[in-house]
């Protein structure tokens, strides 16, 4: 009686797990279950029980086995690292990019600055303070006494009247030209100036008109001392800017000293001509050429980002064409 009622134990105990495993796992069984009912009744017959030991291995292991490689081929993953090689690549291609884009800057700053030397020619300058201080102490001047006088002098004195004077000085300054076009040898020059000096001083009643032009086609032929210094080859020096005279260099310094030897003003008498009369006449020549260029001044202040380099570069600019003019063959130089 005992042994039937153990056994009877036994199988609802054995009925009892393999309902709770189904219950919990029923995914996890196989579809077709007589081998495990089969195995169950010869488990019951042995007296032993093996169906959760199958149902781990059939079950449990596959499943654990199965999410390894899912692991190992995770999408995430994947697109993880192709995202972190993209961002890698693209750094490396931005970095190239920027490094030929820096040569690339400099290699065309270095071709401009090379155009820059080749075209505008450069003057030494090692009085820059004093330079600055005369600049804008010339400007001052400008603004404060020389354009007030000369707008009221304007006023007052008909064009005409200033076609006058400006014929008289030009012909004082003949003899300055006839002597420089003659050192650069530019002989056919000096013999115009020549005629002008003659026919207007007296055709023209002492230069007041410029009946050389008018009657004879003979215009002025521009030169200056420093023209001629730079026609032999001799360089500026050095910038240096003038009270009142403004831009200058030296090498046109020394040939506005020369120019004034020539000028025929310079050897009257003192008795003749005092100097408070040869201050005026400066003085006056001054204020009326500028009458025909008010507003020249402003313009170029206006249009200048630094108005003091401006000025530096415009005066070598205008002298180096001035003494191309002297000689074409200076141009090669």
């Amino acid at each position: 009686m005992e042994e039937p009622q153990k056994g009877k134990t036994m199988e609802a105990i054995h009925s009892f797990i393999l309902a709770s495993v189904l219950v919990l796992c029923p995914t996890s069984l196989p579809a077709d279950t007589s081998s495990i009912t089969a195995d169950a009744e010869q488990s019951r017959s042995a007296g032993t029980f093996t169906a959760p030991r199958m149902l781990f291995e059939s079950a449990v292991v596959p499943a654990v086995a199965a999410e390894i490689p899912l692991q190992e081929s995770s999408p995430v993953t994947e697109t993880y690292v192709q995202d972190e090689n993209t961002k890698s690549v693209s750094a490396q291609h931005a970095d190239v990019e920027e490094k030929e884009a820096q040569e690339t800057v400099s290699v065309e700053s270095k071709a401009v600055n090379e155009q820059e030397e080749e075209d505008g020619p450069e003057i030494a300058d090692p009085l820059v303070p004093f330079n600055r201080v005369m600049f804008h102490v010339n400007d001052k001047l400008y603004f404060w006494v020389l354009k007030p006088v000369t707008q009221v002098y304007s006023h007052i004195i008909p064009e005409d009247f200033r076609i006058v004077f400006s014929n008289a000085y030009d012909n004082l300054k003949a003899p300055v030209r006839m002597l420089n076009n003659l050192l650069q040898l530019r002989l056919k020059a000096a013999g115009n100036e020549l005629i002008r000096f003659l026919f207007n001083s007296t055709a023209g009643i002492g230069g007041l008109g410029d009946v050389a032009r008018d009657a004879l086609g003979i215009k002025k032929q521009e030169a200056d001392f420093g023209q001629t210094l730079g026609h032999y080859g001799v360089g500026h020096g050095f910038y240096i800017v003038l009270p009142v005279l403004g831009p200058s260099s030296l090498r046109d310094t020394v040939g506005f000293a020369g120019d004034r030897l020539m000028y025929p003003l310079t050897y009257v008498s003192k008795d003749v001509l005092p100097v408070e009369a040869t201050v005026g006449i400066a003085a006056h020549e001054k204020v009326n050429d500028t009458s025909f260029r008010i507003g020249d001044y402003e313009s170029f202040k206006e249009s200048a980002v630094e108005p003091y380099v401006s000025m530096r570069d415009a005066f070598v600019q205008h002298r180096k064409k001035k003494v191309e003019q002297s000689d074409p063959i200076s141009k090669k130089r």
